[in-house]
């Protein structure tokens, strides 16, 4: 099963139709309607496996919750290095405040002063969702 056939067993409608209300800059089709605690357990098992490599290099996504994903397993990196390269290859698609704001990796609380000039670097972007991700990781670290 791939990553998309993965998210379309785990669809909910309801709730698609619930996100749509909440991030209307996102068409409805596009939102396959998966529970963020579902999302969470997808990227844990899917961060251990080799394929999920290929899935943040294959950009831009078509689905919102493909993104979503997308930022749960950023969280989830554990090379410091690899993470920023990845979070700076996924942030210039990045459209809304959801997905925005569900990156938080992990590994971030252990290089804090390294941190620090990213965190510099997107809070000064003129993207938006670049820059609330900067602001975020400074509050957070």
């Amino acid at each position: 099963m791939n990553i998309k056939e993965e998210l379309f067993a785990l669809q909910d409608v309801s709730y698609a139709d619930f996100q749509a209300n909440l991030i209307p800059n996102i068409p409805r089709e596009l939102i396959i309607g998966v529970r963020v605690p579902e999302a969470r357990r997808l990227a844990k098992r899917l961060a251990r496996e080799a394929g999920v490599s290929q899935f943040l290099k294959d950009l831009p996504h078509t689905y919102y919750d493909e993104n979503m994903l997308h930022g749960l397993l950023l969280s989830e990196m554990k090379d410091y290095v690899a993470c920023i390269v990845a979070v700076d290859t996924f942030l210039p698609y990045v459209d809304n405040w959801a997905v925005c704001d569900i990156m938080s990796p992990k590994i971030f609380k252990k290089h804090k002063t390294a941190l620090l000039e990213k965190i510099k670097e997107w809070s000064a972007s003129e993207k938006a969702y670049t820059c609330r991700f900067g602001k975020a990781m400074g509050y957070d670290h």
